[in-house]
């Protein structure tokens, strides 16, 4: 079995050199664009993979953190553990600089990969210590790494880091419930994806009076496919959030209504993301997102008038999604 790190690019290099070449890496000469101009982080962001995690994940998840830096300078390290070995911590460097229609668009982005035994969580943390921009905040992601790991980190190496993310819809355990020791700087990226369909639907209903809304209100049932749990289970938290301010704003001291979720398969051209008001009178609110393209649908009957309103959505790119989530 091959290492995760030996999946990324850069070039291999003994850990001991890499801050060296570093250092040595963006000298240019004295004309009037070195690389050096356009290297300035403006935070350092920790990719820690799982065991589990496969070449094609960890690629795709690398790749979206490079977009990042393009737009926000970051010192990117990848923490890729290792399945055998003597124990013995191996490291790349990848280093790209990516340039506009003008000199003045370039921007050079640095990513330093570790390949770590996961079981010395203490000496890990010493040697991230060492290749962080020291007067930058530290933002950390977590992909794959189970619990007890993660539970392990809490005293070392997640000291001191500004916000911790992870992707619901993808890990294979609840990080949610987690004893974090700063439980406000911990953000779920499912959550943060799904901002343009909360702007969407949020958009349409506050057309509507509060009363409007709540009159009749039963239950709401969320339907989706397995691929999409942590999105789901955004949008529920989202609706109920949103339904303890509604019913604030009637004044009523009413249970909120029940919000169910329903995993279901789904074929090409049916939903993949469902939501259904059920309400005691002729009232209804029927939402749905496609599996294929980039639109959904909502459905709705308020005070006996029909609407049918087509919509466009797309859920947030990863480089997106991140930046809803680091900074958000």
């Amino acid at each position: 079995m091959s290492e995760l790190i030996e999946c990324l690019p850069g070039i291999v290099l003994p850990v001991e050199e890499v801050t060296r070449r570093l250092d040595t890496m963006w000298a240019g000469d004295a004309s009037e664009h070195s690389p050096s101009e356009f290297r300035a982080s403006q935070m350092n962001v920790v990719l820690h993979f799982g065991r589990e995690v496969t070449a094609d994940e960890a690629r795709y998840r690398f790749e979206g953190l490079i977009r990042f830096a393009q737009r926000y300078p970051s010192r990117i390290i990848v923490l890729c553990p290792r399945h055998s070995g003597d124990g013995a911590m191996h490291a790349k460097l990848f280093s790209q600089c990516y340039i506009g229609s003008t000199h003045r668009e370039m921007c050079c982005c640095e990513a330093l990969l570790l390949s770590y035994q996961p079981e010395d969580s203490g000496f890990l943390s010493n040697q991230v210590s060492t290749w962080l921009e020291s007067d930058l905040p530290t933002y950390h992601w977590f992909s794959g790494v189970p619990r007890k790991r993660i539970e392990g980190y809490f005293g070392n190496l997640l000291s001191g880091v500004r916000r911790c993310v992870y992707d619901s819809s993808i890990e294979s355990e609840n990080l949610s419930d987690l004893d974090w020791p700063h439980r406000a700087r911990v953000f779920d990226l499912a959550a943060a994806r799904i901002l343009p369909l909360r702007q969407s639907i949020g958009q349409y209903l506050s057309a509507y009076p509060l009363e409007t809304l709540g009159n009749g209100l039963e239950s709401i049932a969320i339907r989706y496919i397995p691929s999409l749990c942590g999105e789901a289970t955004a949008l529920r938290n989202w609706v109920r959030a949103c339904l303890e301010t509604l019913y604030a704003g009637l004044g009523t001291d009413e249970a909120l209504p029940e919000i169910e979720l329903f995993e279901a398969e789904c074929e090409a051209g049916d939903y993949c993301l469902e939501m259904n008001w059920l309400y005691s009178n002729d009232n209804h609110l029927h939402w749905h997102m496609f599996v294929a393209g980039a639109h959904g649908l909502i459905e709705t009957r308020f005070s006996g008038r029909e609407e049918r309103l087509p919509t466009h959505i797309r859920m947030l790119p990863l480089e997106n999604t991140l930046a809803e989530a680091l900074f958000f």
